[in-house]
């Protein structure tokens, strides 16, 4: 009898490891959806800030804003991920700030 008590604890103690194995493998997963969603947010915020600095410095120098997003990446050096972000650039007019939209692309 008290074989078989000592042979079922041992059994249950096998499980440990691919319990652990298991619980490893979903924090690792959860955690890396935190980062990819952190850096979406973090890049997204990125090139707001960049698009806002290369309008203002273009407005700054030349009296007027830009008329689009190519004259910001010949004369400003704006580069951005065309893959991951879609800007919707609307120029209003030489002295009115454009509006600018950065979206998120769905990634497959």
């Amino acid at each position: 009898m008290l074989f078989s008590v000592k042979k079922e604890k041992r059994q249950k103690l096998h499980h440990l490891p691919f319990l652990a194995l298991i619980w490893m493998l979903a924090t690792f997963v959860i955690i890396s959806g935190q980062l990819t969603d952190s850096n979406n947010t973090k890049g997204k915020e990125l090139l707001d800030n960049a698009l806002s600095r290369s309008i203002t410095q273009c407005y700054a120098l030349e009296g007027s804003y830009p008329p689009d997003l190519k004259y910001l990446e010949e004369h400003y050096g704006l580069i951005y991920d065309r893959e991951h972000f879609y800007v919707d650039y609307r120029y209003i007019g030489s002295n009115l700030r454009p509006d600018v939209t950065i979206i998120e692309k769905e990634l497959p």
